[in-house]
């Protein structure tokens, strides 16, 4: 498709999006200002995500 690389997985981008809503929302998971609600999900599934897909919060 027009404007993403054909060699990136579907888990890749995935991973990309909610690494990069986790470093604009200070790694604040719930909350209203929190990445769960800017990615759509629950709290509970953003935790089960970032962890199928290896993301921690760095030390």
């Amino acid at each position: 498709p027009e404007g993403t690389k054909s060699d990136e997985t579907l888990e890749e981008a995935e991973r990309k999006h909610i690494l990069s809503v986790l470093t604009d929302t200070d790694w604040v998971l719930g909350g209203p200002k929190g990445a769960a609600i800017r990615l759509g999900m629950k709290r509970s599934t953003l935790q089960f995500r970032m962890k199928k897909l290896g993301i921690s919060r760095p030390q």
